[in-house]
This record gives C-alpha cells, sequence and structure tokens, in this order.
C-alpha cells in the first residue's frame, strides 16, 4: 500500500480482498491491478455495538481517546487470514501507546452461535489478543465510498473519527499502517 496523509486508500480486491459476494478465495492475483490514492478527504463518522464473541458488547466509543484500528474480516477469508499476524504484531507493538485493534467478523454460517464458534477458534489459532466481535451488518453501510471487501480496515483517530480506509491486505503493507497508526498517536490529544 502506499502512505496515505488523509484520505482513503484501496487495494484493488483482485490483488488482495475477498469480495462480499465470493464464496471462496479471492480470483487469481492481477499483476496489472494499481493501487490508487484519491485527493484528501474529510474524517468520515463510524460507530457500531458489537456482540463479543465471549459475550459483552463492544463499542467504539468506549475506545473513544484511543486510536482504534477496525479490521471488518471474515474467518473464511485468505487475505483476511494473511493479515491477522501482521495486526497481531502492530498491536503488541502499539498498544502501549494508547492503539487498540477490534476485529468486527462477518461470518458464513447459519446461527450466531457458529459463528461465535468459527471466531473462537480463529482468536485460538493466532492467538489474537485483541477484541473481537460479531460485524453489524450497518456498519458496512458507514464505509467510505461504499464496502466493497474484506478485510476493510478503518483507522480511527482519538476522538472517534475515521481517518483511512484500506481494503485487501498483502505481506509487507503492514509499515503501511504503522506509519499512520504512528502519525494519528502523534496527533494531540493523547496520553
Amino acid at each position: 500500500m502506499r502512505r496515505a496523509a488523509i484520505g482513503l486508500l484501496v487495494g484493488a480486491l483482485a490483488a488482495g480482498g475477498c469480495r462480499q459476494d465470493s464464496a471462496g478465495p479471492p480470483d487469481k492475483p492481477n499483476p496489472e491491478a494499481q493501487q490508487f490514492q484519491p485527493p484528501e478527504r474529510a474524517p468520515f463518522m463510524l460507530r457500531f455495538e458489537a456482540e463479543g464473541v465471549d459475550g459483552g458488547t463492544v463499542t467504539l466509543e468506549s475506545l473513544r481517546g484511543n486510536v482504534v484500528l477496525v479490521d471488518l474480516f471474515g474467518t473464511w477469508c485468505p487475505p483476511c487470514r494473511a493479515a491477522t499476524p501482521a495486526l497481531v504484531s502492530l498491536y503488541e507493538r502499539y498498544r502501549g501507546q494508547g492503539f487498540e485493534i477490534v476485529g468486527l467478523a462477518y461470518e458464513r454460517v447459519r446461527t450466531v452461535d457458529e459463528a461465535k464458534a468459527s471466531v473462537r477458534v480463529y482468536q485460538r489459532d493466532f492467538k489474537v489478543p485483541y477484541a473481537l466481535a460479531l460485524g453489524p451488518e450497518e456498519l458496512l453501510k458507514m464505509v467510505p465510498d461504499g464496502f466493497e471487501g474484506y478485510p476493510t480496515m478503518l483507522l480511527v483517530d482519538r476522538q472517534g473519527l475515521g481517518r483511512q480506509s484500506y481494503v485487501g491486505y498483502e505481506r509487507g503493507e503492514e509499515e503501511t499502517l504503522a506509519a499512520a497508526i504512528e502519525k494519528l498517536l502523534a496527533e494531540p490529544g493523547g496520553p
């Protein structure tokens, strides 16, 4: 991914994401697919209340004052699975500085209990230390420029405003995320 100051950074889905309507892995990577960086945009509103996989409720409001990465993912999605170790590493690297991650899972199962069970297995297998919850459908409508696929990562500043959006994931892109996280952590209002 290219570095974005404030704006939307979108990776080509064919190169690293699962389409919302896909039943399996993404199409074969397209070597000609280009990522782009549109002009700067205003921060966007984002809020959610989600059912935690281990009980309780997870809200963005409860994390205000922290920089938050909201990861919209599916345990069935290969790029989401590839991104998770990088997100765990970023969480460990920045959590003591006012950084949080919330993973919101969108599962392809019949019941809430099946979805929670799938996500708990995923949490155990990937040793995910941050909060995981079932993703509310209405959140997908808040993604800037429309939801395109999984994973979608929304970076939220300390005031609770969305500042960046990333679609898809390819190995090595965690340094782009790290630079964006560091920029938001350095903004006034931090600890």
